[in-house]
């Protein structure tokens, strides 16, 4: 009987041991359970953070892009009036040249229109 009785000793030993080797496992495992959800936790705002400042930012992109449309816009039609505005006076000129090089005054007067001008 006492060889039984020290082979249950020696068992339940052994049983202790894995208990509490067990418990120390599970306490190890449930520290780094713990610390990886207040990481999580922790990417989690980060995460929502950057969601927000991305939505800000690619509000503002679409802004400067509705922006950039007006202004390519403005720029183009202001060209194009600028364009019509040399146009004509390029015609203007032209068509005063035409009228100068016409002898609307005699000799004589162009002369007196000469002086005045210089003097």
């Amino acid at each position: 009987m006492s060889e039984t009785a020290a082979r249950l000793q020696t068992h339940n030993q052994e049983m202790v041991k894995c208990l509490n080797l067990l418990r120390n496992t599970r306490s190890v495992l449930e520290d780094r359970i713990a610390a990886q959800e207040k990481q999580k936790n922790s990417l989690r705002k980060e995460i929502d953070r950057l969601q927000r400042a991305l939505a800000e930012l690619e509000g503002s992109i679409e802004d400067n892009r509705r922006k950039l449309g007006d202004c390519t816009k403005c720029l183009s039609e202001t060209e194009s009036g600028y364009n019509k505005v040399v146009d004509t006076l390029q015609l203007l000129l032209l068509s005063a040249k035409e009228k100068s090089g016409t002898n609307f005054l005699t000799v004589g007067e162009e002369k007196r229109a000469a002086l005045l001008s210089t003097g």
